[in-house]
């Protein structure tokens, strides 16, 4: 196996950064893992929400100049101005889905806020109307025929949230990109600092080597076998801290209404956790490897 220990000439078990190195991965693990499930779970919810505003955008008819009238008035005046707005948008190409919010769906929605019913329909709510896009609508024609039907009628044209929640949804994935980067450089530079940290406590035992015959390439080794195995029980270590965490942020999640991405459930995505412990412990192997070799040179 790639992490059993081997017969050694060097007495690595006892040095004190076979206590430091693994809890130092384990921390940067943990921490690459948090990192890698929000990134995949910010990623995947994003273009899902911006999946579904980009199909719908809304015609809000407010009361204008209608207060002062009595409710039945200031309705049916809504009303009027309503059905002549979804008679002359229907017929407008690229619409697949063009319907009004019916009263009693806008009450529902504003009850929790503003009380009751009855509260609700002696004020002046303004009227939805809904509209399902295909693509190549013409959002400009649909603006301007409705400052011809109704002046005070207001185009919720959802184009410029997406584009702010695109461009924040970008900082905050360059932004955990940018932490992966440098948690698994940081992991790196421990192994480095831990094997330069062998290489002084063991100065005398591989001189020692050297002078009878022992290579480079075979102290190398010792080291980067060393560490790797280190890092790898380290690594896992810290993927069995973030696991539990990160379903129980998922569990947290789904109580309160938010559903798991399902980039996070795919078994690409995964793959890649489970993969963790093995790509830190490979590169740890390698990193080690060369950090020894490169002092033997100078050192010797």
């Amino acid at each position: 196996m790639a992490f059993r220990a081997h017969p050694s000439h060097l007495p690595l078990e006892s040095d004190s950064s076979s206590r430091f190195l693994p809890s130092i991965v384990a921390l940067m693990v943990a921490l690459l893992t948090f990192s890698i499930v929000g990134l995949a779970a910010l990623h995947d919810s994003v273009g899902q929400w911006s999946g579904q505003i980009e199909g719908s955008l809304s015609i809000q008819v407010p009361p204008t100049e209608l207060a002062n009238r009595s409710p039945d008035e200031r309705e049916q005046a809504l009303q009027n101005t309503v059905d002549a707005i979804i008679d002359d948008v229907s017929d407008m190409p690229g619409i697949a889905r063009i319907e009004e919010l019916s009263p009693d769906t806008m009450a529902a929605l504003l009850e929790p806020w503003l009380g009751p019913d009855e509260v609700v329909s002696e004020l002046p709510i303004p009227r939805i109307i809904e509209i399902t896009p295909e693509t190549g609508f013409n959002y400009d024609a649909l603006e301007s025929r409705l400052g011809v039907i109704a002046p005070e009628a207001v185009l919720d044209d959802h184009r410029i949230w997406i584009e702010r929640i695109a461009d924040v949804a970008f900082s905050v994935e360059l932004a955990l990109s940018l932490l992966i980067v440098v948690l698994f450089g940081a992991t790196m530079l421990s192994v480095v600092f831990a094997t330069r940290s062998g290489l002084s406590i063991h100065h005398r035992i591989i001189e020692l080597l050297h002078l009878i015959g022992a290579q480079d390439g075979y102290i190398a080794k010792q080291f980067g076998r060393h560490n790797q195995r280190l890092a790898f029980f380290g690594a896992l270590i810290g993927l069995l801290i973030a696991l539990p965490v990160s379903a129980l942020i998922a569990w947290l999640g789904l109580r309160a209404g938010w559903p798991i991405p399902s980039l996070v459930l795919s078994p690409t995505f995964i793959a890649l956790i489970v993969a963790i412990p093995f790509i830190v412990a490979m590169v740890a192997g390698i990193t080690a490897t060369r950090t020894v070799l490169r002092v033997l040179h100078r050192m010797l």
